[in-house]
């Protein structure tokens, strides 16, 4: 038998046992207080000597058995047994009176009491009568459990039809979300999130259905990646399982507050698990589970089977995500026996997304050319937008209402940064906003097998690629409307530093000797060579300087590696610049700073927006037309 907690699915447990009392006796023979205290062990007792005593404790807690003195205060005591039954109306009240005062006894009774002892009083009646109102009590529950049981199973013979109906579902995305619906409404839940398997090739789970406030929830990500986060958030995981059948996970919120018999499950054979471990799922919720299961991998096979309608997004003109695991797992086999490359981007867009400066001070640093409002950028649009800047060749597939996942087969990191640029102009110039970087267009990349080997590893690389994004200084300042010499003191006027260590793109502060700047680029230059083609554009003048330190490690000529070294002092205000732009396959580098009295002062980042950006205006500075 089973019990609810506010409406919870609980584990199974025993019927309702003995219940504790709470007994009043006000009587001041001290006598009958002594066997009271003896007798009445198991329950809350209350002793009263007299009948001010006695209301005040009353008052205090209502009893659920009195015994009332009807002879104390000269007859008041009759009194307090109607008093008592409008202070407590469910208390079950014996009145005690001796032989002389058995007509106040009767009175009492006739005033609601339940009962009356003559006195002095043995043991056995006070259990006695104790007894009978526990009785009523325990059947009192009973009856109200058994009504609750009643009820229950006529809703879930509702939950286990719905759940039977799912393999009438559209898609496995409709299904999860009636898989979603029915849980919350079954367990009591706040939220649910189903994450389903992708395909056979792969262990990724999406986020198939979301309800409730489960916004942090990722919308993909290995197994053990979504157990992580349910560990975190500490939320209940129902496998979805059947024996070696498995269709994914379902997880489950609680409401703040509620009681800790919530049921929690946690995989046999996983070392994660939620962080309140109780025993398995009551029944029901296994047969919904169960059931759920089934209905899902019957969808997921008629997906298989008819090919196209698991293919592509309905919102969209994009493919669906779980076609786009099943090619990167087919290309990820052949780049792994032919020895080739590929790079997916995550391109998330944040439609709140504004451009405000980091900091309030910088408010009047910026004023002149005030940052864009919010992106209000539209996800079908940008998805044919980003359709005309890929390749025919590049699978684009939508993972989430506003994230998008970009396959680019047989291309290496600097085939991907002009794709990456092709993406960022198009949107911008679908905006109107010439001159800006679509604030609200987060794009991150990651190349196999710089990155990774795995998708799992190279999606989760690129993701936190796409979020560095964010911090990139390029979203504050007015691209088009200064020259490159007010564009290079704008940039190495403030430097924010970073924020936190996951702010990787935020630039940093560099205040160095010429000796120690150069020693840096040493350092990023032979790093960016070892991954194979590297673009470098430097600016070069006579002297200890950047491009003479790039020509001097580049001496002998290597077909991967294309250097730009750029006099840039006829160009206003770059009479003083140092600048270094390095992209590579496996990332970007930009530096710029002026040198001041033997000292490089500016900001250095490890960002590829701003790399671009430097590198584009370092050559139309130069006459040079670095990107086709």
């Amino acid at each position: 038998m089973t019990a609810s907690v506010e409406g919870v699915w609980s584990p199974s447990r025993a019927p309702v046992h003995e219940i504790s009392l709470k007994v009043l006796a006000v009587i001041a023979d001290e006598a009958t207080h002594t066997l009271f205290s003896r007798v009445i062990t198991s329950d809350e007792l209350m002793l009263a000597s007299d009948l001010a005593e006695g209301i005040a404790l009353a008052e205090t807690a209502a009893p659920d058995v009195a015994f009332i003195d009807v002879g104390l205060g000269d007859g008041a005591g009759l009194a307090m047994v109607h008093h008592l039954k409008a202070l407590a109306p469910e208390a079950t009240v014996f009145a005690l009176a001796t032989r002389a005062q058995l007509e106040a006894g009767a009175h009492a009774v006739a005033l609601g009491g339940a009962g009356l002892f003559l006195l002095p009083l043995g043991g056995d009646e006070v259990l006695n009568a104790v007894g009978s109102v526990r009785v009523r009590f325990v059947e009192r529950a009973l009856r109200v459990q058994l009504e609750q049981e009643s009820a229950r199973s006529a809703r879930a013979a509702g939950w286990i039809a719905r759940v039977a109906e799912l393999a009438d579902a559209r898609d496995r995305n409709a299904a999860a979300q009636q898989v979603a619906e029915v849980f919350v409404e079954a367990t009591g839940a706040a939220a649910a999130a189903v994450y389903l398997t992708v395909g056979e090739r792969s262990t990724e789970l999406t986020r198939s259905a979301l309800t409730g406030p489960l916004d942090r929830a990722p919308a993909y990500g290995s197994e053990a990646d979504i157990l992580d986060f349910a560990r975190r958030e500490q939320l209940i995981v129902v496998p979805l399982a059947l024996r070696r059948l498995s269709a994914g996970h379902l997880l489950l919120q609680k409401e703040p507050g509620r009681s800790s018999a919530f049921p929690s499950v946690r995989r046999p054979d996983s070392s994660v698990s939620t962080s309140r471990r109780a025993p398995l799922l009551d029944g029901l919720v296994k047969l919904l589970a169960t059931q759920a299961t089934t209905a899902l991998a019957l969808l997921g096979e008629r997906e298989r089977s008819t090919g196209g309608a698991a293919m592509k997004d309905p919102a969209s003109s994009a493919y669906s995500f779980a076609y786009y695991v099943d090619v990167a797992g087919r290309e990820i086999d052949k780049a792994k026996r032919h020895g080739r490359r590929f790079t997916i981007a995550t391109i998330v867009i944040e439609p709140d997304a504004t451009a405000a400066p980091e900091r309030p001070d910088d408010l009047t640093y910026w004023r002149a050319t005030p940052p864009p409002p919010a992106s209000g950028l539209n996800p079908g649009q940008v998805a044919e937008h980003l359709l005309r800047a890929v390749r025919d060749t590049d699978i684009l597939a939508r993972v989430d209402e506003n994230e998008f996942h970009l396959l680019m087969p047989e291309t290496a990191g600097l085939e991907a940064h002009a794709c990456h640029r092709r993406m960022l102009s198009r949107v911008a110039g679908s905006e109107k906003r010439a001159g800006y970087l679509p604030k609200g267009l987060l794009v991150g990349i990651a190349t196999f097998p710089h990155d990774g080997q795995g998708l799992a590893q190279l999606l989760r690389i690129a993701r936190r690629r796409a979020e560095a994004t964010k911090s990139s200084i390029l979203h504050r300042i007015p691209q088009d409307r200064r020259s490159i010499g007010e564009i290079f003191s704008l940039l190495v006027r403030e430097a924010p530093s970073a924020e936190g260590p996951s702010a990787i793109s935020a630039p940093r502060a560099l205040d160095l000797s010429v000796t120690d700047t150069v020693l840096l680029a040493t350092s990023v230059i032979r790093n960016a060579l070892r991954g194979g083609a590297v673009l470098i554009l430097v600016a070069h003048h006579d002297g200890l300087s950047l491009g003479a330190q790039v020509k001097a490690l580049l001496a002998s000529p290597r077909d991967d590696v294309v250097v730009h070294a750029l006099d840039l002092r006829s160009a206003p205000g770059c009479d003083d610049i140092e600048a270094l732009c390095v992209l590579a396959e496996h990332g970007a580098y930009a530096l710029v700073g002026r040198n001041q009295g033997g000292f490089v002062k500016g900001i250095h980042a490890a960002d590829p927006l701003l790399a671009d950006f430097l590198a584009e205006r370092l050559g139309r500075a130069a006459g040079l037309r670095v990107f086709g």
